[in-house]
Formats: C-alpha cells, structure tokens, sequence
C-alpha cells in the first residue's frame, strides 16, 4: 500500500524573491501510515535522508506534525521523542535525523525557506540550534497556516514572492510565537559536526560560529568580538590547531557549503553564491580557480553527472 503524499512543490528563486528577505524554495505534505519506509525518494538529494546517515540543510525547513507521533535527533540537541503538535525547526549546517515511530506513523507538513531574516533571527538568537523542536499551543493555527501556503502556490503558480514571504513570516511567527522549545535527552554520543573539534576550546567556538554563520556577511574581527578575544589571538589559535588562519577556515566553509550545492541542487550559481556567504557569484568563481582549478559550472557538470536529468523525473 503506498503512502499517502502529495507531488512536492519546489519554487524558482531569483532577485525578486531574494530582495523580500524571506523566501520559499520548497514544501509539501506527507502523510505515512504505520510501518511504511520513511522517508521516500521523490525529492531531490540535498533533501533526502535515512536514519542511519541523517542529514545537513543549507537551508531552513519548518516540519510540523500534526497527526502520529516519531523522534528527533540533532547533534547539538541530542535525542527526544515527538508527538503531534510537534514543529522541527531545521537550521542551515545542522546535523538532524527524525523518522515516525513505525507502529504509528505520522502525517506532516513542509516549508523549505532561506534569507536574510532567518539569518537575522539566528544571529539575534531568536532561533538556534539548541531550540530545533517546539511544541505548538495552538496546532490548528498553525496546520491551517502551512496548508495555506501549499494551497495557495498550487492555485496561484506565479504568486508573487511578497505575497509568499509574507504567507512564510505568518507560519513562522506562530511557530516562534506560540510555540515552546522542548527539552531533548542526549542518548550517547551525538554525531560529528562539519568540523572536527579540536583540544582548543577557542578554535571549537571558533569552528561553531563559522560553520554555523558563514553564510551570512561573517568577517575575522566578527568572530574575534563574538568569542571577546584579539583578532590576533584569534588566529594564532586557528594557526596552531588547525594548521590555518581563521579566514582560510572561512573560505573552506563557504566553498563546501557551494560544492555541496551545487552538487545536489539546480539551484542558479548566482543563488548559491549568496546563500554560501561569498559576497558575489564572480567572488565564487574566484574561490572555485584558485582552490579547485576549475568554475562553478565545470565543476557541477562533472560532479553532478546525469543528477539533474534523474531529478526532473522525480518531480
């Protein structure tokens, strides 16, 4: 018997919708009954996971269940169970896993969503990774704002991103806004981050602020003021531990993130570019001659492979 899911929706983004600060690059509606594979494999790789592997966004996702009940786990988190009423707020460079609980199942609804005003909200610590999982006061509200938003882009294809953004802000303010962070139990070890910590406690928060920041405009002396060191101190750590300075481990970051996306997506080059942290596409291209001897474009024609040709059949 097959489950119970909706084609997904995954939205074109251009400068338009970038410009608003908040805009949607997927969503959808699944529904698993009990003992059914979770999850299944009609989306694109970036987005698909097992439990076994889990999985790391470039971007944010809203996930809200609303009937069923499963469990979530996060390496910074660690391990919690979830009922309906749940809402996982997913952040960019997370690890994450979650699955229903296979006698139960669980129904669920998606928003995939990127800019500058989530950015801002995690910076300002509105949102973080220690609060992933929210249990939501008023559930209905906000099932009815999700599926809004769905019904919307399946009737209005061309909406207009203001329309879409501010239909987001609407869902996300009631996530935020009437909903409370629930408290996980760490169950052994949580799995590694990007980076790898080192027995350097300054190059670890170092490490976390980059790989959890470097999308946006992050400089050396942001880092240094955020961890209340000297710039120079601040390097001469990332020198010793890492056997690099602190904007090198930045380059690295943002080039992974592209690669990545570029892998896995079919995203344009001048969006990844952004949502990297690098300050322009022709800044990306820079980064990509230098350390990889090759463009953007060469590089995810060759890594790719038939992945977008495989991809445009599942959707």
């Amino acid at each position: 018997m097959k489950n119970d899911i909706e084609r997904p929706i995954y939205f074109p983004v251009d400068d338009a919708a970038m410009a608003t600060g908040l805009y949607l690059t997927g969503a959808g509606r699944e529904q698993y009954r009990p003992f059914e594979r979770y999850p299944h494999t009609a989306h694109p790789r970036m987005y698909m996971f097992t439990w076994e592997t889990g999985r790391v966004l470039p971007e944010y996702q809203l996930v809200y269940i609303y009937s069923g009940s499963g469990e979530f786990e996060s390496h910074v988190t660690g391990r919690t169970n979830i009922k309906a009423g749940t809402a996982l707020l997913l952040l960019p460079d997370v690890w994450h896993r979650y699955r229903p609980t296979a006698g139960t199942g669980w129904a669920e609804v998606y928003l995939s969503f990127n800019g500058q005003i989530p950015h801002m909200w995690q910076t300002t610590g509105l949102i973080s990774p220690a609060n992933l999982v929210r249990t939501i006061k008023t559930p209905e509200r906000l099932a009815e704002s999700m599926d809004a938003i769905i019904e919307f882009t399946r009737k209005n294809p061309s909406g207009s991103p203001r329309e879409l953004a501010l239909l987001t802000l609407e869902a996300l303010a009631i996530a935020l806004g009437n909903g409370e962070a629930t408290e996980a139990r760490q169950v052994g070890k949580p799995p590694a981050s990007h980076a790898v910590p080192t027995q350097d406690a300054i190059v670890n928060a170092g490490l976390h602020l980059i790989w959890n920041q470097s999308h946006r405009n992050l400089s050396v002396h942001d880092i240094a003021r955020a961890l209340g060191i000297q710039r120079r101190t601040l390097s001469r750590h990332f020198l010793s531990a890492r056997g690099r300075n602190v904007l090198e481990e930045l380059t690295a970051c943002r080039l992974a993130r592209a690669q990545r996306m570029l892998r896995e997506t079919r995203l344009p080059v001048k969006r990844i570019a952004y949502a990297a942290g690098f300050s322009s596409p022709t800044h990306l291209a820079v980064v990509f001659r230098r350390e990889l001897g090759t463009t953007p474009q060469q590089y995810r024609k060759k890594e790719s492979g038939d992945f977008n040709a495989t991809n445009r059949t599942a959707l």
